[in-house]
């Protein structure tokens, strides 16, 4: 990624340049390419590559499997997240990090931590489908997504917070 002054996939943003990254299967057999525009996530991986080796997908995968394996698209309005916290202890809470979460055609993302940030917040929402550059960030012209994706956001951060909570 080559804008705003940024270099590469690294940095506290997580723009779709960054976070919007193909993902190739290509199961034995195969002679000719499927292009799916599907939104994924990390944790569907694991569900998909068991799925086509026909191995048992256990109870504690997260992830769901992809098309073309599954017989229906994943829900759209799910949440899928990206996180980006370099400089954090790996068994401690997030104490420094950007957070996006993709619900839909909004996207929220959450900086915190940041010594740019001076210990403020930063958050920005995005209309991804009529604004796929991200360029209007409708954060305070849309109070109400904004606090719904803010808030689920918060309670997901949370939950992986707990156990490094004392």
């Amino acid at each position: 990624m080559f804008e705003r002054g940024l270099v590469g996939h690294s940095g506290p943003t997580l723009y779709q340049p960054v976070i919007r990254v193909p993902l190739l299967i290509f199961e034995p057999g195969r002679k000719v390419g499927v292009d799916i525009h599907t939104s994924t996530s990390a944790e569907d991986v694991l569900s998909t590559l068991l799925h086509v080796t026909g191995q048992e997908i256990p109870d504690w995968a997260e992830g769901v499997v992809l098309p073309p394996y599954a017989p229906t698209s994943p829900n759209p309005d799910r949440s899928i997240y990206a996180v980006q916290a370099y400089y954090n202890d790996r068994y401690a809470p997030l104490t420094q990090a950007s957070i996006a979460l993709i619900k839909g055609k909004y996207k929220i993302t959450y900086a915190f931590g940041y010594g740019k940030l001076d210990g403020k917040e930063h958050v920005e929402l995005y209309d991804i489908e009529a604004d796929p550059e991200e360029m209007v960030d409708l954060s305070l012209s849309e109070p109400l997504i904004t606090a719904e994706l803010f808030g689920e956001l918060k309670a997901r951060l949370a939950e992986v917070n707990k156990p490094y909570l004392k």
